[in-house]
């Protein structure tokens, strides 16, 4: 194979390759921020007075309307405080997002669930409902004993505002180039 010739197939090779090749997508850290979240209805009704819970977490737009969502109760620690991972979309005003979380209640007491929220994509305030299943594994035997919960009510966030908006510019910024 002459120079000429080589050259010739390994440019149209390469044209090739970066014409089939799949496109890449820049995921977009958002950002950290924080919530209230005011439990008003649980599985018994209404919630006199309302429980708070401190929420903190960082939302990451993975492309077009679609985002997920790490965070953690409380103060973070592993025992008493739930840790949430999911993703959502959004859809108008609202990002919907499901997360599922686990958390050791106790040393004994286990809790996983699924939690639904509904955020205002401009206030970052909105709305949530939970179904979880505990286990108290000092029960284990014939007996074991499970309990199932539903929680509902509102977030409002205390935290930095977070711009969901595609394309909008933002503060700091990490991206994550992944294949699609």
């Amino acid at each position: 194979m002459t120079k000429k010739t080589f050259v010739s197939v390994f440019l149209f090779s390469l044209g090739l390759l970066i014409l089939v090749a799949p496109p890449l997508v820049a995921a977009q850290y958002l950002g950290e921020t924080n919530w209230t979240m005011t439990k008003n209805q649980d599985q018994n009704g209404p919630v006199i007075p309302p429980k708070a819970l401190t929420f903190t977490g960082a939302i990451t737009r993975m492309g077009g309307v679609y985002y997920t969502m790490q965070g953690y109760g409380g103060n973070g620690s592993a025992e008493g405080n739930p840790i949430f991972t999911g993703g959502g979309v959004l859809i108008g005003n609202l990002l919907y997002l499901t997360l599922s979380y686990s958390q050791l209640q106790s040393s004994t007491v286990r809790e996983t669930g699924v939690i639904h929220l509904e955020l205002d994509k401009t206030t970052l305030n909105g709305t949530f409902s939970d179904v979880a299943h505990n286990f108290d594994i000092s029960t284990e035997g014939p007996n074991p004993v499970f309990s199932n919960f539903f929680a509902a009510g509102t977030l409002t966030r205390t935290g930095p505002v977070i711009n969901l908006t595609p394309g909008a510019s933002v503060g700091s910024t990490s991206l994550l180039l992944l294949e699609q």
